[in-house]
């Protein structure tokens, strides 16, 4: 056997015991490839694009004046403190494990609704936003509690306050939620009903906003179709129904905006 046969043999046997190393190295590229292309880690991009965005608070059961920090991006400088911000809504729009001592620590990457904040937080130190179902309440107090206690239902509070004679009714929220709130002809159950969903959705289809400008946009939008704040602190008799998803969790994971708001008796 000729040099020229043994060599090009041993290039067939060096390339026959490449190739598993290429093949899995081919496949592990493509995984993380397909995982690049899945994560949120392109900062620039995430952080302009509300479809991405999961609404968040403070965790009060977790956050410790001493450790809930916010860091930088880089996670190399503390840049706030979470106790400073109580009743900010934050909007996770990425997350990333990191190692520390064998353990893995989840972080989420934070904005704030105008973005002057952007940084990274400890996964625990952060709650998603929730609303329970209207029909988990027992009764006009148990839903007033709620309303009144949960992070949620800020803009329900604002809205609450804005309608003084009318006292909020579990009854009346459920009717305001039903499809029959948007039929009066069909229903029989209230002899008035003066529905005000559509109008108070207008200042909530949009996740970003203060509370306050949010109760702004409703109230310039009430004045517009007379329903002044004279003329509503005018209203007497009648319940207040209010069922608010303002970019929180429902019973199916989803996070919705929904609101249905309205006066009966």
């Amino acid at each position: 056997m000729n040099k020229e046969m043994v060599d090009i043999k041993k290039q067939i046997k060096f390339l026959m015991l490449l190739l598993p190393s290429l093949i899995i190295g081919f496949i592990l590229n493509q995984s993380s490839t397909t995982q690049a292309a899945t994560d949120r880690s392109a900062d620039s991009y995430y952080l302009n694009d509300s479809d991405t965005w999961t609404h968040y608070f403070y965790n009060k059961r977790t956050v410790k004046s001493h450790n809930a920090y916010i860091w930088n991006l880089k996670h190399t400088k503390r840049q706030h403190n979470l106790n400073n911000y109580k009743s900010t809504d934050w909007y996770v729009y990425s997350f990333y494990n990191k190692k520390k001592n064998g353990h893995a620590y989840k972080y989420y990457k934070v904005t704030n609704y105008n973005r002057s904040i952007v940084g990274v937080v400890y996964s625990k130190y952060l709650t998603i936003s929730t609303t329970e179902p209207i029909t988990s309440f027992a009764d006009d107090s148990n839903y007033l509690n709620y309303i009144k206690t949960a992070q949620s239902q800020k803009l329900a509070r604002g809205i609450m306050k804005m309608f003084p004679n009318a006292p909020l009714s579990l009854e009346a929220s459920k009717f305001i939620a039903s499809r029959a709130a948007n039929n009066p002809v069909d229903q029989t159950t209230y002899k008035e009903v003066i529905n005000f969903s559509k109008v108070a959705y207008q200042t909530t289809v949009s996740q970003w906003g203060t509370t306050q400008s949010k109760l702004n946009k409703f109230q310039s939008k009430l004045n517009k179709i007379g329903y002044t704040q004279e003329k509503i602190n005018s209203l007497h008799g009648y319940k207040l129904g209010l069922v608010v998803y303002d970019l929180s969790e429902d019973s199916f994971g989803g996070q919705i905006v929904s609101i249905h708001i309205g006066l009966v008796k």
